[in-house]
């Protein structure tokens, strides 16, 4: 694993679940930061939509 850091945007997270592979990440990265917005935006507005859980 790299010793990396990663910001996670809302659309990617969302794509990376609608396709199944939102596993990479931390296979990818060594930290997956959410910034309030983006972790807002995904799990609270985005409610019942992929990416939410």
């Amino acid at each position: 694993m790299r010793e990396a850091i990663a910001v996670a945007d809302s659309g990617p997270l969302i794509g990376m679940t609608r396709i199944g592979q939102l596993e990479l990440l931390p296979r990818m990265f060594s930290e997956i930061i959410a910034p309030p917005e983006v972790w807002r935006e995904v799990t609270i507005e985005g409610r019942g939509l992929p990416g939410a859980y």
